[in-house]
């Protein structure tokens, strides 16, 4: 696919010789007078501007160099004129110019001025890509992950973001669904607006309608003046409903009608209210189960579910461990001014046969409490709560390790390095029937290192 250039000139007619500058079938060439007013429109997928000035006016070319950059601040913008104005020059570079030509120019100088520029810029997006690349694989706002679910979660809060969707956020309790909610409103046009997190499992009936819709002086006894509730405080912003499985059916009714009108009236008041607030819910339970047995009512449910996000327990995503386990060390070793740097293999390998069923919530409790009670450089085995340490524990098998081994960039299993080569020393320790010199030269690396490669990960009864 050739780059696009795109020639911006202020002739009335583009003269042949003019034209003849860019004679050349390196690329895609598009000519365009400046005072037509679509030119920024055609600016779209272009690899490099040549502003071709024939008369030119300093604040005129500052102008244009200015429309341009700021549709794309890395945009090669070259301009060429017949200007002999040192002044005219200085101002162009400073207004981001990749370079200033004054004609008459050979045609070589200026198709390698262009295909430089052109290069640059190739390499300033790739690098972009690059680290979006990076930071998709391992985080999005405060969420942390890099399994493909994790991934595909991700990409979907990208793309719902821009909406305005009602967002159903479902998963575990500890999954981590308000960051979710979070990172939805985060990547919306209403991130400058408020985000409003409201429990509805953890606040009654009466007064959840209350949080809600709010009410009017005299609405009830105590209601001495009017209360502006959760649905007209986060006006232009976004309102997560976290637990709505949790809501009192009466209130549900009342819900359904503000999601099909977006207005409301307060408790006590006569006067419909519309807003513009955004709708994220979230629940732990298996929410179609609750529609079928008349907790949870149809209509409200499909009102709510317009897209869908499931968040899976982190014992379907335990390739994930390692990495969360390590910010959270981080985050607290920094907090209680500690000095721990990682984990022991074995104690990483316990961290990830758990099952834990209070998920990334209970992991991050954990990795807290271990840096409270305990000093050292590394977390080991004996540092870890007996509710690790006894627990049945779900194996790695060693499929999981060939998949590891195999598995391609974009995708696959991820499992730690350390336990990759515990496993591959205990296995060829294993098929060597112990020989420590025949293990150590299939394995092809020194006696002394497989010894202190056996210490480490305590393999000394092979």
């Amino acid at each position: 696919m050739q780059n696009k250039v795109l020639v911006l000139h202020d002739a009335r007619q583009l003269t042949a010789p003019l034209r003849k500058l860019f004679n050349t079938d390196d690329w895609d060439i598009e000519f365009l007078a400046t005072r037509n007013p679509s030119w920024k429109s055609q600016t779209v997928g272009v690899d490099c501007v040549v502003l071709l000035i024939e008369n030119p006016d300093t604040q005129g070319t500052i102008e244009l160099i200015d429309g341009l950059k700021g549709m794309d601040d890395n945009l090669p913008v070259l301009v060429l004129t017949r200007s002999k104005s040192a002044e005219n020059a200085v101002a162009a570079m400073k207004a981001g110019a990749f370079d200033y030509l004054m004609m008459p120019v050979e045609m070589e100088k200026i198709h390698n001025v262009i295909n430089n520029a052109i290069r640059l810029y190739t390499l300033i997006k790739r690098v972009y890509l690059l680290e979006n690349q990076v930071n998709t694989q391992t985080a999005l706002g405060s969420i942390i992950g890099q399994s493909p679910q994790m991934l595909e979660i991700f990409n979907m809060i990208r793309m719902v973001g821009k909406s305005n969707a009602t967002v159903l956020i479902i998963g575990e309790s500890g999954t981590g669904k308000e960051l979710v909610a979070q990172a939805i409103h985060d990547f919306s046009l209403r991130k400058k607006n408020i985000f409003l997190d409201i429990n509805c499992g953890a606040i009654p009936r009466e007064l959840l309608e209350n949080e809600l819709f709010g009410h009017e002086r005299g609405a009830y006894t105590g209601a001495d003046k009017r209360y502006i509730g959760s649905c007209e405080r986060a006006e232009g912003g976004t309102l997560f409903l976290d637990e709505i499985s949790e809501m009192d059916p009466l209130l549900q009714v009342k819900l359904l009608r503000f999601l099909q009108e977006r207005s409301f009236m307060r408790i006590g008041g006569n006067e419909s209210i519309s807003v513009d607030v955004r709708i994220v819910a979230a629940t732990n339970r298996a929410i179609e189960d609750e529609v079928k047995n008349g907790n949870f009512r149809e209509d409200l449910y499909y009102r709510l579910n317009v897209v869908p996000i499931h968040v899976p327990p982190l014992r379907d995503r335990k390739e994930d461990i390692p990495l969360l386990a390590k910010h959270f060390l981080d985050k607290y070793t920094a907090k209680n001014n500690k000095i721990f740097l990682d984990f022991s293999a074995d104690a990483l390998e316990y961290l990830i046969r758990y099952e834990w069923p209070g998920n990334v919530r209970e992991l991050e409790n954990i990795i807290e409490r271990v840096v409270v009670l305990n000093n050292d450089s590394r977390v080991k085995v004996d540092h870890l709560p007996e509710q690790i340490k006894n627990a049945p524990q779900s194996e790695i098998a060693e499929s999981d390790y060939v998949e590891a081994s195999m598995a391609p960039l974009d995708g696959g299993r991820i499992i730690p390095l350390e336990l990759v080569e515990k496993y591959a020393i205990e296995s060829a320790l294993k098929r060597c029937l112990g020989n420590v010199s025949e293990t150590a030269r299939k394995l092809q690396i020194g006696q002394a290192t497989l010894y202190r490669k056996i210490k480490q990960f305590a393999l000394k009864d092979i």
